[in-house]
């Protein structure tokens, strides 16, 4: 079982000697650094000065879990359902027949989707508490702040020792990644590859910003690359499909991004991606792989031998006990139970999740939790077949700076990035035990922190 080196948890890992003599600086990063891109001024979540320290086999064990397990969810439609249209109907399109068929024409393209784990790191190692599928990923954002880390501590700013210390250029990474996908859908004979970014869920006011910081991230790996072309970002339904081509005003689109949640998909997007004329992730299809429920597939399919060997066991060691929330039998730690009463009789050891949520949403935690609103939440769940139950996996303690610099015990959430065969490094958000109050998000008062790996 891989362990931190010390059971005195810190997320400065082991190096905690060589970085606890710091000069005094604010706890909290000042996003409107001149070194920070001007995207990033007035980042709307609170980011610690301090960086989280990770060794090789930490990293090692993240990169496996998240460039493996996406690979896993796109077996779940033959391994699980047979390929049943009926069945994938009824457990991911309410029934939706089809939907299912449009799902499963985008489903069989077998294109690949980028990935978010989020994981957190409890007594018995890693466990998993979803997969967060398609374009609109955060967590990203975080390295643009690595420079403003760096400068504040000696360890990372020295020539000598600052080569010790690696993190992952999440975005970088995951732009070369686009490029290479956008390539194997379109062809890899193009010269020039145009990409649209539907921006809708970020505020009007922003967007010029933002799709000036993404094409030029995106038009860096194009030159390195040889290639040509540039991002751009309308309304969707401003894309039209003309001569087997789609088209913003009169240039040729080859990848379509949203940076958005359940976005209704449009008839011409639809059609090129079908005809193999834009590379597509956030396709119809994306409903089936980003649906919680199937951490719980994940783990019957182990359990009954229909994964390799070393999949089993990494999925049986790293999720959770998890099961669909309705009135069945289930087994939990090697005994039978009626999963309403497990649930009912013994909350603070488990949570109750949308199976949909995002964002820290609808999701209850039975410790914190009463009884009165864990019966509501126990029925509504019952009533709509639209939850999951999870064993709960509490963060072992971290200790780390608080507001006031005081170094106390902490809980971290993970975030893992898995584009196909590419490792986009790992973020975190943590939160003080003291004020802990079950989720941990950056929407709902997480702290957030970049990640460096050790190199040796």
């Amino acid at each position: 079982m891989l362990k931190y080196a010390t059971k005195e948890y810190s997320i400065l890992s082991d190096k905690f000697s060589e970085f606890s003599n710091e000069e005094q600086f604010p706890p909290r990063i000042n996003t409107n650094d001149d070194s920070v891109p001007e995207v990033f001024k007035n980042y709307e979540y609170p980011v610690t000065s301090w960086p989280i320290l990770i060794n090789k086999e930490i990293a090692e064990e993240l990169k496996e879990l998240s460039q493996r397990l996406p690979r896993l969810l796109n077996k779940i439609p033959s391994l699980y359902f047979n390929n049943d249209i009926k069945k994938i109907a009824d457990f991911y399109f309410e029934g939706n027949e089809i939907l299912a068929e449009f799902g499963m024409m985008c489903h069989d393209k077998n294109i690949q989707v980028g990935c978010r784990l989020d994981l957190t790191y409890t007594e018995d190692g890693f466990k998993i508490l979803e997969a967060n599928m398609g374009s609109s990923l955060g967590g990203w954002q975080i390295h643009s702040l690595e420079s403003v880390i760096r400068r504040n501590h000696p360890e990372l700013r020295d020539e000598e020792k600052s080569c010790n210390y690696k993190t992952r250029n999440t975005l970088k990474i995951y732009m070369e990644y686009l490029i290479e996908q956008i390539r194997k859908q379109v062809g890899k004979e193009k010269s020039t590859l145009n990409l649209f970014i539907d921006m809708r869920d970020i505020e009007a006011s922003e967007r010029e910003k933002n799709l000036s910081f993404f094409d030029s991230f995106y038009r860096e790996e194009l030159k390195k690359q040889g290639l040509g072309g540039q991002a751009y970002s309308a309304n969707i339904n401003s894309l039209e499909l003309v001569d087997g081509e789609l088209y913003f005003e009169n240039v040729v689109i080859h990848g379509v991004i949203i940076l958005a949640l359940d976005v209704e998909i449009t008839p011409a997007i639809f059609r090129a991606f079908i005809m193999d004329k834009i590379y597509f992730p956030d396709h119809v299809g994306l409903r089936m792989l980003g649906d919680k429920r199937n951490l719980a597939i994940l783990r019957e399919l182990a359990q009954s031998g229909k994964l390799s060997p070393r999949d089993s066991e990494l999925m049986l060691r790293h999720i959770p006990w998890t099961s669909p929330v309705k009135n069945k039998a289930t087994i939990f730690k090697g005994a039978e139970y009626n999963l309403p009463q497990l649930l009912k009789k013994n909350k603070s050891r488990f949570v109750i999740k949308a199976s949909r949520g995002y964002q820290g949403k609808d999701v209850f935690i039975g410790k914190f939790t009463d009884d009165k609103e864990w019966e509501e939440i126990l029925e509504t769940a019952l009533k709509t077949g639209a939850f999951i139950a999870q064993e709960f996996s509490d963060s072992v303690d971290f200790t780390a700076p608080n507001q006031q610099n005081e170094w106390t015990p902490h809980k971290l959430i993970w975030g893992a990035f898995g584009f196909g065969d590419f490792y986009g490094g790992v973020w975190v958000r943590m939160s003080e035990v003291k004020t802990d109050v079950g989720v941990i998000n950056s929407a709902t008062g997480a702290v957030e922190a970049i990640v460096f790996e050790i190199l040796s």
